[in-house]
Formats: structure tokens, sequence, C-alpha cells
């Protein structure tokens, strides 16, 4: 019988969910409308010019032909209030060569965020050039003019990388230490997947580090950064060294609805993803921390570090003010910024910009759930993908070598 009671009391431990938290700077996240971008085909000139946003991550809500060569491109968000950060992505065949102008209209409120880039047969993402960019007076619009090759083109803000393709990178990994799991399912039903590390798959009683990414849709340079963070892990020498310490969850695609759906910002269920740590309110944000909370306290595992990677205009890391009671690893964030700023080397000199617990952001829930360290590392829409490639691997690299110590 008492064994039997030490077994009840051990699951329901493990069963409770994450604790909510009274943020200094609440946000309401319950479910609010989203307007569906209705998916379909513009044909011109007896079909030899076509637009569509039939693909995952699409966003064209309507267009108009002006004159012969331009098209006024209508973008959308799924619903409002929302950050003014247009995300545009279409489908553009041509069954010959031609010049072309997409002029890109937003509503009133909102202004143009992302440099336009395109994809061609057989090439790789490329900024637009700045000489075929205009920029209209109130910034809520701007012509974008292209030169055609004959078949597909695509134009849109960053690269654009779909839930299909996340799953894809995941299906790469064929370390011994690596294992794929599903953390849960989104509002749609979409997988929220999470990839776990540790050596020989032993989870107890090794600290946790968490990281996250694609909580904002467009937010393609974050994930990217993810990517090459990856990369500088599973290929630094100490790695069997690292993860007989450690272990890692990684959750690269936290609102894939709103990935796939070519949303501006927000989930299926309408609402920021981050602002929703305190009580919830989605699906998303409520499994992924149940996840990581039930698995903390089955493998008694102390959660140490939070890294939730975003973008934004610029590089810069988020991290808690000198005013927040210090963490579970008090030292590390410090020594690890210097070390990310040594290994890259000329000059290089890292944007912190400190603050304290304010919103219900994942930083902040780390903190909170677990007095964790919690970061946001934002990486610039237009950070030179070379660079973002670099700084991640730089990232990692640090982040071994000041856990395990020199």
């Amino acid at each position: 019988m008492l064994r039997l009671l030490a077994l009840l009391l051990l699951f329901g431990t493990c069963a409770r969910p994450a604790r909510p938290f009274d943020f200094p700077r609440p946000v309401d996240t319950t479910t609010r409308p989203v307007a569906s971008q209705e998916r379909q085909t513009y044909s011109y000139d007896e079909a030899t010019l076509t637009f569509d946003n039939r693909f995952d991550g699409a966003r064209l809500n309507e267009l108009e032909r002006r004159g012969l060569d331009t098209f006024v491109a209508t973008i959308l968000p799924e619903n409002a209030p929302i950050n003014p950060s247009p995300w545009y992505a279409m489908r553009i065949t041509a069954e010959r060569p031609r010049d072309i102008t997409v002029r890109l209209t937003y509503p009133p409120e909102t202004r143009h965020r992302y440099w336009p880039r395109v994809l061609r047969t057989d090439l790789d993402w490329t900024p637009v050039d700045s000489s075929q960019i205009t920029y209209n007076a109130d910034s809520t619009s701007l012509d974008v003019r292209l030169s055609l090759a004959e078949g597909v083109t695509y134009l849109a803000g960053q690269e654009i990388i779909s839930s299909r393709d996340v799953m894809q990178w995941l299906s790469t990994f064929r370390q011994p230490y690596i294992r794929v799991e599903e953390a849960g399912r989104s509002t749609l039903d979409r997988v929220i997947p999470v990839l776990r590390m540790a050596s020989e798959g032993r989870y107890g009683h090794r600290p946790l580090i968490v990281l996250f990414s694609r909580q904002h849709p467009p937010e393609v340079t974050g994930y990217l950064a993810l990517q090459a963070f990856m990369a500088g892990l599973v290929e630094h020498p100490r790695i069997d060294e690292f993860l007989d310490r450690y272990q890692l969850m990684v959750f690269p695609l936290l609102n894939p609805d709103g990935v796939d759906l070519g949303h501006w910002r927000h989930t299926a269920g309408g609402i920021d993803s981050n602002r929703d740590w305190a009580y919830y309110e989605q699906p998303e944000a409520r499994q992924v921390a149940d996840y990581i909370v039930r698995k903390a306290r089955r493998n008694e595992a102390e959660v140490l570090l939070g890294i939730d990677f975003h973008s934004t205009y610029h590089d810069v890391y988020y991290t808690f003010d000198d005013d927040t009671p210090p963490s579970v690893l008090p030292d590390f964030t410090e020594a690890w910024l210097r070390d990310i700023e040594r290994r890259l080397g000329g000059g290089f000199r890292v944007n912190e910009k400190p603050g304290p617990v304010g919103r219900p952001t994942s930083s902040g829930w780390f903190k909170t759930q677990f007095n964790a360290e919690g970061i946001t590392y934002e990486i610039g829409d237009a950070t030179d993908r070379d660079f973002v490639e670099r700084k991640g691997r730089a990232s990692a690299e640090a982040m071994i070598e000041v856990l395990l110590g020199r």
C-alpha cells in the first residue's frame, strides 16, 4: 500500500501543469477572431502571367492590375491590434521573360518592415536591389520592380520556411544522442516538435537548457540563427562531454499555424504567442510549458537556461537587469556574451539591453517558473546571412565552453 501511495504521489507530481504567474504587465491572451485569406490564383494575359498564394507561408489578400505591368498587392493582417510588421509572400509564374512592378500596400496604421527578397528556380533567396525599390511617402506601400525570367519567382519579405521545412530539417539529425518528439498540437492540429539531446538518452538529474524559435511567423532570421546554433552544438569537439553533464530541449516551431497561414505575428487563436506565458490561454504555450515542466519533474532535472530566438530591426540580446534577483545561473550571461565577442573578433561588440521581468514573455517565464536565466536572442531582419551563421555557431560554442568551464 505504501509503495502504491508513493507511485501515485510521484506520477501526480509529474502530471502537475506549469504554474500561472501574475506578471507586472499583464496581457490578455484569450482567443480573438482571425480573418483568413482566400487561397486563389490571379491570371493575366491569357494565363501567361499568374500570381498565387496557394502554398504554406503565403500572404496575398488581394491583387489588382494597374496599367500594363503594375500590379497592386493588398497585404492585410490576420487581426488587429497587431505589430506593424506586414508579412507578404506570393508566387509569380511567367511563360516568358518580362518586367513588372508589384506595389505592396498595407493598412494605414502599419508600415513596411521586411525588405523584399526573391527566389527563382535553381537560385538562392536574394534581396531585391535598392535601385528597384521605391517607397511611397507614408511608408504604407512601396513599389518593387522585378525582371521576371521564364518560370516561377517567389517574392516575399524573408525566406519562406514552412512547418514542413522545419520537420525536414529535424529529420536530418542522425546523432545517437538526439531524438525528435511531439510536444503537442497547435490550434489547427499541427505538430509542435521538440528535439531532445542527452548522452545515451539519459535525462535523469541532468540540468536542462531549453531553446525556442518561431513564436512570431515572419521572424526567419531567428530561426536561421537557431539552425546555426544547433550546427555549432553537434559539431563541437566537446559535445559528448557536454551531454554527459547537461541536456537540451529545442522547440524550433512554437507557432506552426501562424507560419503556414502566413500570419504577420499571431497564432490561429489570434494572439501573440510570446505574451501567453502567464496563464497559457492558447494550446501552444500551454502544451509546451506543461511538457517542459513535466519532463523536468519526472527526470528531476533543474532548468538552468532558456534562450528564445527572434528577429527584429537589428541584432540585440534582451537580458535581465541588475535589479532582477539572481537566477540559478547567475554568472552565465555576462561570460557568454563576452565569449561570443571574442569568437567573432574584428571589434564586434554585443548589443545587450537588460530589463526587468515585465510582460509574460518566454524569457520571463523561464525566470518565474524555474528561476532560470532567460535570454531573448534577436537577429536583425536584414543581418547578413553569413554573419547569422557565424554568430549562431559562435553562440553555441561559447555556451558549451562557459558551462563546462575552461
